[in-house]
């Protein structure tokens, strides 16, 4: 007798998109204006537009009937931390007639994870693609991400402009001043005090991440060998 295979679940299909209405000299020139608006001070002329990429994102769309009303609401069909994703606001109709280079991220959520959640007759649910333009860009050495809704225009901030990353060559610059004239006033009042002020030195060295790392890829390149 034999057995039958077991059958994989099919990936759900998109079967309607949003079609974007904003090209991407439109987008970039949305993104200036958002970073522009921003509390940048001085630095507003410093930043730099990267590469603009549009990616369409997989939403669940559930139409119910609740009383005399007909709700249509949409769910991120793959995951996300973004809040501005979880509940997308759609006015207008998506198309049946996909774009011919319609590429989605993978839908990872299915439409029975938000079922507790919808209320109403169901009247129909499918996968829904929205298009959005991801923009990087630039200030002094950090780099942040914009999301632009490409059929609202709707800019929605992932990485926080404000968020700098931490420069160590100026924090190294900074303390060593202090570190010399600790050293010298030690020499001076007593050399048991130098010996300990660089007992200090080195134990912090030693500590610090930086040479974790180090001692970490010289142990790799001995059990490497």
């Amino acid at each position: 007798m034999s057995e039958t295979p077991l059958q994989t679940p099919e990936k759900p299909t998109v079967q309607a998109a949003f079609l974007p209405k904003i090209d991407e000299e439109g987008a970039k020139a949305l993104a200036c204006s958002w970073i522009e608006s921003q509390n940048i001070s001085s630095r507003k002329q410093q930043y730099r537009i990267g590469r603009a990429v549009m990616v369409y994102y997989p939403f669940w769309e559930f139409i119910r009937e609740d009383g005399n009303e007909t709700k249509i609401t949409y769910r991120p069909a793959c995951g996300t931390l973004m809040t501005d994703l979880q509940k997308l606001i759609r006015t207008t109709t998506p198309s049946e007639n996909l774009p011919l280079d319609l590429t989605t991220l993978p839908a990872t959520v299915d439409a029975a994870y938000y079922y507790p959640d919808t209320y109403g007759i169901s009247r129909g649910e499918r996968l829904t693609a929205v298009p959005f333009w991801l923009i990087s860009y630039k200030i002094d050495k950090s780099v942040y991400m914009l999301k632009i809704d490409a059929e609202t225009g709707e800019v929605l901030p992932e990485w926080h402009p404000y968020k700098e990353s931490i420069n160590w060559k100026k924090i190294a610059a900074a303390a060593f001043v202090p570190l010399v004239l600790i050293s010298l006033t030690a020499v001076l009042l007593h050399p048991v005090l130098f010996i300990l002020d660089a007992a200090v030195v080195i134990f912090l060295v030693y500590q610090s991440r930086m040479f974790s790392l180090i001692r970490v890829k010289t142990k790799e390149g001995k059990n490497g060998s």
